[in-house]
């Protein structure tokens, strides 16, 4: 779940003014508690919505959300509220008043209880969302019964996160993504530029001492880890265990302690090469590969 801290709320003369000006009893004839507020937002993002109307009266919603019921209130209480309104209530002029309740945890009894205005952009659409404090007195003052905050006996806790498990490939180089300038401009200037073009002008396709990266003999440890990575794929090992086999295979085959540790940059879940169309990690290692004449390496995704 997207999670900011909430804003702090203010306090001013527009609860008192709505207070007064919309206090009324009203029946809760919406008591959804898995509404959907937004599909692709940057993931689905539920909560529990309360609708409690009556003839004559401006219709108040009550959000409640857990954490990981995708974005949170705050970060998408302009988007919910939208929702609320044109799924709900799309012949009202207005939107309904928006008072929400984000929870740290379902047990949790002190989150407060707040009230959201907003500016209305056009026909069910509102932004410029600001936060004011409420206390339950205030909302049971509203509401003219008392305020159910919790999450509901209907909450349906998300299906755990499946465990990481790194899966590595021998790749081309030619299919990974270009580099980019570097924080050593001197050595990994941007793939177009003068000075690269330059640099493989004068510098042969072997390691140079400009960086550590550009220090390792890339050529003999990618081909190196692409054979340690074959026989533990014909060993039958997967997953979290090829690190470790590669690497101590690697150290009973006698090879340096420079081959290693760059080895080790290759295996390593957490230092692999890891790429789609942008690098996540591995960008200098693969310019100082391609600078060598590397063809394919060892990836982890």
């Amino acid at each position: 779940m997207t999670s900011d801290m909430t804003p702090h709320p203010t306090t001013d003369d527009t609860t008192t003014r709505l207070l007064a000006g919309h206090a009324a009893p009203r029946l809760r004839t919406v008591d959804d508690h898995m509404f959907c507020g937004s599909e692709q937002y940057p993931a689905p993002g539920t909560f529990r919505l309360q609708l409690f109307t009556a003839v004559g009266v401006r219709p108040v919603a009550l959000a409640v959300q857990a954490r990981e019921n995708g974005p949170s209130l705050v970060n998408g209480a302009e988007r919910y509220a939208s929702t609320v309104w044109r799924c709900h209530l799309p012949d009202e002029a207005e939107p309904p008043l928006w008072i929400q309740r984000q929870l740290d945890n379902l047990d949790e009894e002190t989150a407060p209880l707040q009230l959201v205005t907003f500016e209305a952009a056009g026909n069910h659409q509102l932004t410029r969302p600001r936060w004011h404090a409420l206390t339950n007195a205030q909302v049971e003052q509203l509401l003219g019964q008392p305020v159910d905050g919790g999450r509901g006996d209907g909450f349906q806790p998300p299906p755990a996160e499946p465990e990481e498990v790194p899966v590595y490939e021998i790749t081309p180089l030619a299919t990974l993504p270009q580099s980019r300038p570097f924080q050593q401009p001197s050595c990994m200037p941007g793939p177009r530029s003068w000075q690269r073009m330059l640099f493989w002008r004068t510098h042969p396709a072997r390691p140079t001492t400009c960086c550590w990266y550009h220090q390792q003999d890339w050529t003999r440890v990618s081909e190196a880890a692409v054979a340690l990575l074959e026989d533990a794929h014909r060993d039958g090992v997967t997953g979290d265990g090829i690190a470790p086999y590669a690497l101590d295979k690697a150290q009973a085959a006698g090879l340096s302690d420079a081959d290693i540790d760059a080895l080790r940059t290759l295996f390593a879940p957490a230092l692999g090469i890891c790429a789609t169309w942008a690098f996540t990690n591995g960008q200098h290692r693969v310019q100082a590969m391609r600078d060598q004449g590397v063809s394919r390496t060892v990836t982890i995704r």
